[in-house]
């Protein structure tokens, strides 16, 4: 029998520390499933990609990495279905992230990008910083945290540049910074046509439930932006109810949910798959 899915690791620079066996555990999960229900499934690293020939028709992938992003979209082009898309994965860097949530309607933090070879050390910039009476967070602007530094909290405009300066020497071309909006946090796991599947409070696991509905339908309608099928995110819940969109990751390690996690995305893999017959 043929090879009738392809899976693809996350590259290792991408999953520091901990989240290396996380993200592992639940692509392998998602392959079982698939094996299950019959389906001859293959599991390979990023770096194997450019010496490997487009040999199945569906392709589940966590990589985020430009260079093998740009080998799926020839896939993609010669009709393999990869999931999630790769222009779905490059709209969750942080620059194109926060530029296309920031275009819409859901409730998003105000937020600045600022070009890193242009910031000036005198503060003049800290003038054009998001209105906040409480801080801000200074981010780097492609992709996702991968050290402790790549995302601060700053409580006073002063201090900003000082932050900026240290990105930009770690070679990061730009930085986000956003409002700091005060609430509970909530992590959230998602797949296209199921839903939430999981949500928790990280430093709060006694706090009261959030609202599932609410949380739905701003996951679907951030998703729908992105054009993500597996997907999670990081919310907040204020004083006064608000819910805030804060980030939204390209297929998160599901973190508390995998086992289940997993039979949802291989159920989506399959349904994509034999909406375009390719099975």
């Amino acid at each position: 029998m043929p090879v009738q899915f392809l899976g693809i690791y996350r590259e290792k620079r991408f999953s520091p520390g901990a989240h290396a066996a996380g993200d592992a555990e639940i692509l392998e999960l998602t392959q079982a499933a698939l094996e299950r229900a019959g389906y001859k499934t293959t599991l390979i690293a990023p770096e194997s990609l450019p010496t490997v020939p487009p040999s199945a028709p569906v392709v589940f992938s966590m990589c985020q990495s430009l260079e093998a992003l740009a080998v799926l979209q020839a896939w993609e082009q010669q009709g393999v279905l990869v999931l999630n898309s790769p222009a779905a994965v490059r709209a969750c860097y942080r620059l194109a992230l926060v530029t296309a949530l920031s275009q819409t309607t859901l409730p998003f933090p105000r937020s600045v990008i600022i070009p890193l070879d242009e910031t000036a050390l005198s503060g003049a910039r800290c003038r054009a910083l998001p209105e906040s009476t409480t801080g801000w967070w200074v981010k780097r602007g492609d992709v996702h945290a991968m050290q402790s530094d790549d995302v601060l909290f700053v409580r006073h405009a002063a201090d900003v540049p000082a932050h900026l300066v240290r990105l930009r020497q770690r070679g990061i071309s730009h930085a986000i910074v956003q409002e700091h909006i005060a609430g509970q946090e909530w992590k959230f796991y998602a797949v296209r046509g199921y839903g939430v599947l999981h949500a928790f409070a990280p430093h709060d696991p006694q706090c009261p439930p959030i609202d599932a509905v609410r949380l739905n339908t701003l996951a679907r309608q951030a998703s729908e932006v992105l054009d993500l099928d597996i997907y999670g995110g990081d919310c907040l819940v204020t004083a006064d109810g608000t819910l805030y969109l804060i980030d939204i990751n390209d297929w998160p390690s599901f973190r508390g949910c995998r086992p289940i996690a997993a039979t949802h995305i291989a159920q989506h893999i399959l349904t994509q798959a034999q909406q375009r017959g390719l099975l």
